[in-house]
C-alpha cells in the first residue's frame, strides 16, 4: 500500500538491529556483524534471550556454513530499550512472537526507522479488507491490530529468507543450504528504501532478489509452506518421505493448488508447477520443516502465521480452502492436546 509522510532514511551509516538472533536472525546478523562499519552498515546488535543470549555474550556467535566456521562477535542486549533508537530494525522471530513485543519494536524504531520481518507465513503488514473500506492485519498475526496501530504497515520493508539454517546449541548457528533473501514491497509503494537496504545486505554477503511485484515471492513462499510443513507436522514426516507417499503428496499438492488459488486471486503469480515443487521436495535434502521440528522440540507451532492467516486471507477473498482448513484444524487440536499434556 503506499507510503505517505515517511521520513526517508539518513544519510549516514545504518544501525541495524535483529530482534531474535536465531537460525535466520543469527545468519542475517553475523554477516552484517562482520561488514560492520565499512560502506553504509554501522553498529550492528542483537536482542536475544536466555542461554543463547549469554553465550553470544560470552563468547561470540559461532556461524558455520559448508564454507567454514567462524565466531564473529556481536552486541546483544537482552532488553530492547538497551539499546539507542535504531534506523532498520530486522524480526526474525516466528509471526506468535512479534505482537507481544509491539511496544518495544515500536520505542526501539528511529521516527525514520524501516522494519524488516522476516516470517515464515502471512506477515503483519499484509493488508485485508477491514469491512469498512479500508485495511487491516490478519487478525491471527496481528492480534487486535497492534502492529498496525503501532508500528504501521507503512514502515515495513517485506522479507522472505531462503535457506537452511539451525541452532544446534545456544550460540550457534549452522547454514546446511545456502540461499537468499528477498525484498520488497507491494505494488505502488516507494522502493528507495528497499534498494537501499537490499544494497547493504548485498555488501555483507547476501544473495538479494528484489522480485517485483513483492507477492510473487510471499505466495510462492505460502506455496511450500502451507502445504508441507502442514502435512509434515500431521504426519511426522520429511519433506522426503511426503513426496514419496502417495496419499501424503496428493494432500500437499491439493494444498499447493488451494494456495495457487488464493495468489491468483490477490494478483500473485506462482510460476513453479506443483509437480516440479514436489520433485524437489523429493530429490533434494531430506529436510525437516519448521514446523515439524518445533513439534520434535516441543515448542509451540506456528499455526496461527502459517496456516491460520492464509485462511484468513482465503476468507476475505472468497476463495474456498477446504484442504488446508482442515490440516489447520487438525494442527489445531494437536497443539491443544499438548498444551494439556
Amino acid at each position: 500500500m503506499p507510503q505517505t509522510d515517511l521520513p526517508p532514511l539518513p544519510d549516514r551509516p545504518l544501525d541495524i538491529c535483529v530482534v531474535g538472533p536465531g537460525a535466520i536472525g543469527g545468519t542475517i546478523a553475523a554477516r552484517l556483524a562482520q561488514a560492520q562499519g565499512t560502506g553504509g552498515i554501522g553498529r550492528v546488535s542483537v536482542v536475544a534471550r536466555g542461554a543463547h543470549l549469554a553465550a553470544i555474550r560470552d563468547h561470540g556467535l559461532r556461524l558455520g556454513t559448508p564454507g567454514g566456521t567462524t565466531d564473529v562477535a556481536l552486541h546483544a542486549v537482552g532488553d530492547p530499550a538497551e539499546l539507542p533508537a535504531q534506523d532498520v530494525v530486522i524480526t526474525a522471530l516466528k509471526g506468535h512472537q512479534i505482537p507481544p513485543m509491539a511496544a518495544a519494536l515500536k520505542a526501539l524504531m528511529a521516527p525514520h526507522a524501516r522494519i524488516l520481518p522476516v516470517v515464515n507465513g502471512l506477515p503483519w503488514w499484509y493488508p485485508l479488507p477491514d469491512g469498512k473500506g479500508g485495511h487491516r492485519g490478519a487478525e491471527e498475526v496481528d492480534p487486535g491490530g497492534t502492529l498496525w496501530r503501532e508500528i504501521g504497515p507503512e514502515r515495513a520493508i517485506g522479507a522472505i529468507a531462503y535457506l537452511g539454517a539451525s541452532v544446534p546449541e545456544p550460540g550457534v548457528v549452522s547454514v546446511e543450504i545456502e540461499g537468499y533473501l528477498d525484498l520488497g514491497r507491494l505494488p505502488g509503494a516507494p522502493r528507495e528504501d528497499v534498494t537501499r537496504i537490499a544494497g547493504l545486505l548485498r555488501d555483507a554477503g547476501w544473495t538479494i532478489r528484489e522480485t517485483e511485484p513483492f507477492q510473487n515471492s510471499l505466495f510462492s513462499k505460502l506455496f511450500s509452506n502451507c502445504s508441507l510443513n502442514s502435512v509434515a507436522a500431521l504426519a511426522r514426516a520429511t519433506q522426503k518421505r511426503i513426496a514419496t507417499t502417495p496419499a501424503l503428496r496428493a494432500l500437499a499438492a491439493d494444498i499447493m493448488e488451494e494456495v495457487r488459488a488464493l495468489a491468483t486471486a490477490e494478483g500473485a503469480e506462482i510460476r513453479m508447477t506443483t509437480e516440479k515443487r514436489l520433485h524437489h521436495a523429493e530429490t533434494g535434502p531430506d529436510h525437516a520443516p519448521s514446523t515439524l521440528q518445533d513439534l520434535r522440540r516441543g515448542t509451540p507451532m506456528e499455526i496461527e502465521p502459517i496456516f491460520g492467516a492464509t485462511l484468513a486471507l482465503g476468507r476475505s477473498r472468497g476463495v474456498p480452502m477446504p484442504r488446508l482448513e482442515l490440516a489447520t484444524e487438525m494442527l489445531r487440536a494437536v497443539e491443544d492436546s499438548r498444551a494439556l499434556g
